[in-house]
């Protein structure tokens, strides 16, 4: 599949495709690849985050939600940025209230984005 045929699913999860593809040297192959390998990174990642939620482990999570923040952002990944980011913030904060239903957010837009990274295959 090509960004084209999957433009409407990319957007939907944040990503601007024409910048992205920029980004990438104007080559559309080089960001799908790099798309893909986001989803071997981030895994675990997101998986350690949801950990650190169950924990109520500020540090872990401010540190995970970081990490997360920086890989989705590597790939334009804009709707897991955003929650991600807001994690970031609202800990650093000290508001302790906010971050289940980010993460909730964030969870959603991963899965949906790594929908899409499996139709790539």
């Amino acid at each position: 599949m090509t960004i084209s045929e999957l433009r409407s699913e990319f957007t939907e999860v944040g990503i601007d495709c024409n910048e992205m593809v920029e980004k990438f040297m104007d080559s559309e192959a080089m960001f799908l690849k790099y798309y893909k390998k986001f989803f071997g990174a981030a895994g675990d990642v997101v998986r350690e985050l949801k950990d650190a939620v169950s924990a109520d482990d500020h540090a872990a999570i401010e540190n995970r939600a970081h990490a997360l923040k920086g890989l989705s952002g590597n790939v334009g990944l804009n709707a897991v940025f955003e929650p991600a980011k807001k994690i970031v913030d609202d800990v650093r904060a000290g508001q302790f209230d906010c971050y289940k239903d980010d993460l909730a957010r964030l969870l959603e837009a991963y899965t949906k984005a790594e929908a899409i990274a499996h139709k790539l295959d």
